[in-house]
């Protein structure tokens, strides 16, 4: 498939009203991270493409479209919700969610022994190889035009993919068997990423649906999942531009484990679901010395309501955060029937928004 490279679409694009030159965005994301207020807000927006995620070529022709469309100022390149899983011998398909992920169909790990098989993994073969594939053909898109990050899942997280989400039951039943396939796993993890960044991806979106209260007990935290989140970030750091986690939460108004991971060093920015899940993005500011991601509701206004709506919602969340050290995103991935109106009435509020005329 032929991937056209032409640039975003000019009429899309919304120009600096200051009179002073146009920040790249590059440098956006770069002084967002450091805790520099920029000549705007920098805004990220991201979703799965489903059944074109599939291929090398149907991903990055998905995610180059949306990009040219909306302009915003970091892509976040979305492998499909399986990718890790299928080289360990998984399948999954498509079947409508409206999150635009996969669903298992068949998990490599049915019974404890099934661990004990688990292998490393040669990351440039397989469904792993076609995403770095992927990255490569982004990158001839996104090069000096827009910062990457690679979307990784932590090692729990594919645990409990590959196990259909029985990665509690074995950590509480077989937990030596389990530290053993999540050392597997991470260092599959490691040299995906660090793949990845070759491939020409600038960051890391390492993503984590493990750090809420309800997720996974404390001492589970502790033994199975912020250990090897922390080999990970250990291993990225030095090679990275920057490192962003994503703490999914799973219920509405749930506590995210956030104080010690936000003490990791090499952390740059830390996204969640700011909007339903009990922690705010200005609690967050004041527990992080990073950049915050977040403000949209993507389950919500965003989703449901008009696009004079959504752009309040944004515009509300913008004002009781601050400015400084804040990048506007969703808490999670953007619903494939959030209508268009929506996310480009979003994107035009945020980048009408002058930090240093802000009232």
């Amino acid at each position: 498939m032929a991937i056209n490279l032409v640039g975003p679409f000019e009429s899309l694009i919304i120009p600096s009203s200051t009179g002073r030159p146009v920040m790249s965005k590059f440098d956006l994301i770069k002084e967002s991270f450091l805790g520099n207020l920029g000549e705007r807000i920098p805004i990220s927006l991201w979703k799965h493409h489903p059944e074109q995620d599939r291929t090398p070529e149907g991903l990055a022709k998905a995610e180059i479209d949306f990009h040219r469309l909306l302009d915003h100022d970091l892509m976040k390149i979305s492998f499909f919700g399986h990718f890790p899983c299928i080289d360990f011998g998984c399948t999954a398909t498509y079947d409508g969610e409206v999150t635009g992920s996969t669903t298992l169909t068949n998990a490599a790990i049915n019974n404890a022994s099934d661990w004990e098989t688990l292998e490393p993994l040669d990351v440039n073969a397989g469904e792993l190889g076609k995403q770095i594939r992927a990255v490569e053909l982004i990158q001839k898109y996104a090069e000096g035009v827009v910062p990457t990050m690679a979307t990784v899942f932590d090692s729990a997280m594919v645990a409990d993919k590959i196990s259909d989400k029985s990665f509690n039951k074995y950590a509480d039943e077989h937990p030596e068997i389990l530290k053993g396939a999540l050392d597997i796993i991470t260092d599959v993890m490691i040299d995906f990423a660090r793949a990845t960044i070759d491939a020409g991806a600038d960051g890391i979106f390492l993503a984590s649906q493990h750090s809420t209260q309800s997720s996974v007990t404390n001492s589970q935290y502790k033994e199975f999942v912020y250990p090897y989140d922390l080999e990970i970030i250990k291993n990225l750091r030095g090679k990275a531009k920057f490192i962003v986690l994503h703490l999914h939460a799973r219920e509405e108004n749930e506590e995210i484990r956030f104080d010690k991971i936000a003490n990791t060093p090499g952390v740059d920015g830390i996204n969640w679901e700011d909007q339903s899940s009990s922690l705010s993005l200005k609690q967050g500011k004041k527990r992080f010395r990073g950049a915050v991601l977040g403000g949209i509701d993507h389950n919500g206004v965003f989703r449901t309501e008009s696009p004079e709506q959504a752009e309040k919602q944004v515009l509300e969340a913008i004002d009781k955060a601050g400015l400084e050290r804040l990048i506007i995103t969703p808490g999670c991935v953007i619903t494939i029937d959030t209508p268009q109106e929506n996310i480009v009435s979003v994107r035009n509020a945020v980048r009408s928004i002058d930090p240093y005329d802000y009232e």
